[in-house]
């Protein structure tokens, strides 16, 4: 079968993870993505674990499937190459800070008579149209700066720590992506492009479940999703509210209620989930808790190690790591593209490309360069490419 988006060309200009994501899902779906890294390539290939860079993790997250070139876009020859490109693809991603495209030539005027049916996704940190346009925004700011980071560290009652997780980029992207095949479809309609703007700030705060919450006259003070210490059995989530769970419990497994008459809230939930947790270390087994919880009617899950969640039987089933050339003379596993179309195929491609693998390829069959311009570009440094060994 072939993707949804076969036959659908993007120029991803983008770095790291935001912009890089989007084009990921999109070449899944079928899409052709060429990547262009700088010189000195993509800085994903180096902000992942010391023993892995290069050809990192994280850099194969999110370029798998994409074919790769490294120009230099300050010189003019690299710009022109850019400008060559533009006229064949569809969509560009890009997300630099509001203004460095433009400085680069690249504006949306430029892309715009350049090809008029292209669509152009930039990606940023607080949009280009704010006075927050010109700070670096990384996601772990937009994370700090959106109240994000405070709203869960009141939730959990503990301090104010950073998440590990990029979710302001991730977000942003997934909302990118909405959008930019939104504007593709209206371009096959009409033959006329747009620029999109997608800032991580906005996109996260829309997407926050809890911003409602926030904005009420008065926020709501239901302790909601407790987690339980089960001893030796480990952490047990269960979702709701507290007093609901421990209605259903104390109702199907008979729990006295250890709350004295006139008790406080936070007594309450206190002496009761004492008691919860002591039904819990008593059971025989986790799989005994999880069956008594269930019998309650409680939504309940262990809270497991991410790596044992990857290789439960639970992912096995679903088939949810997929074993991808790690371009090191081995295989690394990625996680599968999580839509299920039923008459296209959604998949991962291929391996993420090395830096500036495909320059020659690229530039010779889509452009119609010949091997003497290629082989002045590489000589005057507009083009460059890693050493096939390098890891």
């Amino acid at each position: 079968m072939n993707g949804a988006l076969s036959g659908v060309r993007i120029l991803d200009l983008s770095r790291v993870v935001a912009g890089p994501y989007v084009s990921r899902v999109c070449a899944d779906m079928g899409a052709e993505v060429i990547k262009v890294e700088p010189p000195e390539g993509d800085q994903a290939r180096v902000i992942a674990q010391k023993h892995d860079l290069g050809m990192s993790s994280f850099y194969q997250w999110v370029n798998a499937g994409k074919r790769g070139l490294s120009i230099d876009l300050r010189q003019p020859d690299g710009l022109e190459i850019v400008l060559d490109l533009i006229q064949h693809c569809d969509a560009l991603v890009e997300n630099f800070r509001p203004g460095v495209l433009a400085r680069l030539g690249l504006s949306w005027d430029v892309i715009q008579k350049k090809n008029p049916k292209a669509v152009l996704l930039s990606i940023n940190g607080f949009g280009s149209d704010s006075a927050w346009r010109d700070r670096r925004a990384y996601a772990p700011i937009v994370h700090a700066v959106s109240g994000i980071l405070a709203d869960q560290a009141e939730y959990a009652g503990q301090p104010v720590a950073q998440t590990n997780q990029a979710h302001a980029d991730t977000t942003a992207a997934l909302h990118g992506t909405v959008a930019l095949l939104a504007a593709l479809r209206v371009a096959e309609a009409t033959g006329i492009g747009q620029r999109l703007e997608v800032p991580l700030y906005d996109a996260l705060l829309a997407t926050y479940s809890e911003v409602n919450n926030a904005l009420l006259p008065e926020a709501d003070d239901r302790i909601m999703n407790p987690i339980y210490d089960a001893g030796h059995h480990g952490a047990i989530a269960t979702a709701g509210a507290i007093q609901h769970v421990w209605r259903l419990l104390s109702e199907t497994h008979g729990l006295e209620d250890p709350t004295p008459p006139g008790a406080s809230l936070d007594e309450k939930k206190r002496l009761r989930t004492q008691a919860i947790e002591s039904w819990m270390r008593d059971q025989v087994s986790r799989d005994a808790i999880l069956v008594g919880l269930g019998e309650a009617g409680v939504a309940c899950s262990p809270v497991l190690p991410m790596r044992e969640a990857l290789e439960s039987e639970l992912s096995r089933e679903r088939g949810l790591l997929v074993e991808v050339d790690d371009r090191r003379g081995g295989t690394r596993p990625l996680v599968k593209p999580p839509a299920h179309f039923s008459g296209s195929e959604n998949s991962i491609r291929g391996a993420a490309p090395r830096r500036g693998e495909h320059n020659r390829e690229v530039l010779s069959q889509l452009l119609g360069y010949d091997g003497a311009r290629i082989d002045r570009l590489e000589s005057e440094g507009v083009l460059s490419a890693s050493d096939p060994s390098e890891r």
